[in-house]
């Protein structure tokens, strides 16, 4: 997924916490993460020029970004290492 077209998702995105699931072209998981501001770290990912070889290479592979919302930040947590 490249910068512009984050730039149609970014708006669907809140300023919560919560997880967020990057999933390639056959919507397979390749990434979970959690934030405290969902909005704030997805669109770090897209913003920001200073990332690693492995990162660029994972932003090149994004294709659908989906994300749930929990009411803290240790929810989130507990959520992004659950086996589902």
């Amino acid at each position: 997924m490249t910068a512009e077209e984050f730039k149609q998702h970014r708006d669907t995105l809140p300023n919560l916490p919560g997880i967020y699931k990057y999933l390639n072209e056959a919507e397979e998981i390749i990434y979970i993460g959690k934030a405290k501001d969902l909005k704030k770290r997805v669109s770090s990912y897209f913003t920001s020029t200073e990332h690693t070889h492995r990162i660029k290479r994972m932003i090149h592979f994004i294709r659908k970004i989906e994300f749930v919302i929990v009411d803290t930040e240790q929810d989130a947590f507990l959520l992004e290492n659950s086996p589902d």
